[in-house]
């Protein structure tokens, strides 16, 4: 971004939401999860099987809305580690929904908070520690533990999120996938069926790889899952946080 150029508001990126939804003709949830899907779909290394039934038109509306996203995230980043884009925009629309479920999400203040009280202190390990949230939300607990990691000088954490909410799950894949975590999100209820899965997401096995963009990979194995395969802690070749490029 030029730096003449106006970093990108909550209410610039929310507008843009409001133009995109004029371009769909949908409702204004359903446009919100499409527009979910569809950057989960670009940002996948795998083809995605699911349902688009919009046409040329709306698609470049959607492309269109999903770079202003990838805007707003690199400007607000500058200042604060991490922004939860979707979950903000969730709590305003779905509040107006007969069906919401009463999901509200910690606030940002509060979530940074908890992480910095949950670290113990200088960390001396050397290996990656594994963060665990299992009503994850857009996943806000998750990136806040990986902002005091980064903050501190720790090594990345592997974080896992689970939900049973399937929209909830896409926002916290997104989130971490921009964001340059490593870890996965589960789709399965944590705690009637702790060892079941659904589906879940996979986030940035490329950074892994060395490779420095972000990448989801949607699978049905549990054995992809280290929640649930529960075996020895994931293997890494980089400790440290790889910079992200979404332009």
């Amino acid at each position: 971004m030029d730096s003449t150029d106006k970093q990108m508001t909550n209410k610039d990126f929310y507008n843009s939401f409001l133009e995109l939804v004029k371009a769909a003709k949908q409702d204004h949830l359903k446009v919100f999860n499409d527009a979910l899907t569809y950057v989960l779909r670009f940002l996948s290394v795998d083809k995605v099987d699911t349902p688009w039934e919009y046409g040329p038109e709306e698609n470049s509306a959607f492309n269109k809305f999903m770079w202003k996203y990838f805007q707003f995230v690199q400007d607000n980043t500058n200042t604060h580690f991490w922004v939860d884009a979707w979950g903000d925009m969730y709590m305003d629309l779905a509040g107006n929904y007969k069906d919401f479920r009463g999901q509200f999400f910690t606030p940002v203040g509060m979530s940074d908070l908890i992480a910095r009280i949950s670290r113990s202190g200088p960390s001396i390990s050397i290996t990656r520690e594994v963060v665990n949230d299992c009503a994850c939300g857009s996943a806000r607990m998750l990136l806040a533990a990986e902002a005091q990691a980064f903050e501190h000088g720790d090594p990345q954490p592997y974080l896992i999120g689970e939900d049973i909410d399937g929209m909830c799950c896409k926002m916290a894949a997104v989130n971490l996938a921009v964001h340059g975590c490593i870890g996965e999100i589960i789709k399965h209820d944590s705690l009637g069926d702790p060892g079941g899965l659904q589906y879940g997401y996979k986030i940035n096995e490329t950074l892994v790889e060395g490779l420095g963009y972000p990448s989801i990979r949607m699978s049905y194995e549990k054995d992809d899952f280290y929640k649930i395969r529960e075996t020895r802690q994931p293997v890494m070749k980089h400790e440290e946080h790889v910079q992200l490029s979404l332009f």
